[in-house]
């Protein structure tokens, strides 16, 4: 397995509930490279804004891959979903996960889905919230196979989100939509809220999971939290899962420290 951090691009509004090394771009893949990280997961809010080209120099210049494009702040910062009841705004959260395919075939990884993909809203059926849901989703699908780009769901808790939250749930939803390229994430500040069995939701789900987001129980850094790391990077070795895992923890006590701890703590359990 290979490690790689969250880091915001330039687009992403400077905030303290960010789940990303924020900052000059540049900058952040320099911290990146001197606790050993091996990639570089980029999160995104508007990738159009992005200017693709100037990322892919900075990227080369310190060899770095990107094993995915997140689309969390598409909706942390701006609000958007597939859910939303306003035509306008749930286009616009469709627009943006195209520009993210086309963001992530530049690169030539993978985008996932979180809470982008919107819940259920009060007063609103929720058969009629889940085919809205589904129909935007299908949708975006189907841009990505044309771009050969992996869309993976990402299970979100229950505290943000009330709409495919478990592991297993989701995986459910995932062979609905029956596509190729639509696949699962793992998530371990989740898995840690909502799944039952955490070993149980890894083996039944692994043929499908393309990617594994690592925080401790209280989305801090690996380590700060109850979270067992040392037994669940032990359960994707045991199931076979040799791809990327990549830390995406709130910035505490400051993201230096945050950086600095995961490396400490994962790097040694992946060799």
């Amino acid at each position: 397995m290979k490690l790689s951090y969250q880091v915001a691009t330039p687009e992403v509004r400077a905030e303290p509930g960010i789940t990303s090394y924020q900052g000059d771009f540049e900058s952040s893949l320099k911290a990146l490279r001197s606790h050993g990280y091996d990639g570089v997961e980029l999160m995104v809010r508007d990738p159009r804004l992005i200017d693709a080209g100037k990322l892919r120099v900075i990227l080369d210049r310190y060899e770095y891959p990107v094993p995915m494009v997140c689309t969390g702040e598409v909706y942390g910062q701006d609000k958007l979903s597939f859910s939303d009841p306003d035509d306008t705004r749930r286009d616009e959260a469709v627009s943006r996960i195209k520009a993210a395919v086309d963001l992530a075939a530049f690169f030539k990884t993978q985008i996932n889905l979180g809470r982008v993909r919107g819940g259920f809203l009060p007063g609103v059926d929720k058969k009629k919230t889940i085919s809205r849901i589904s129909e935007a989703v299908r949708e975006a699908v189907e841009y990505a196979e044309s771009k050969n780009v992996v869309v993976a769901l990402e299970p979100v808790n229950t505290l943000a989100l009330n709409f495919l939250n478990s592991t297993l749930e989701s995986l459910e939803y995932v062979k609905e939509i029956d596509s190729p390229v639509f696949r699962l994430m793992l998530d371990t500040a989740h898995m840690h809220i909502e799944d039952k069995d955490i070993g149980d939701s890894v083996r039944r789900s692994i043929d499908f999971v393309t990617f594994v987001h690592l925080a401790d129980s209280n989305r801090r850094y690996p380590g700060a939290g109850v979270f067992d790391f040392p037994a669940f990077i032990r359960l994707l070795k045991e199931a076979g899962y040799d791809e990327w895992v990549s830390v995406e923890a709130f910035p505490m006590p400051d993201q230096e420290t945050a950086l600095r701890k995961s490396a400490e703590l994962i790097k040694p359990l992946l060799r």
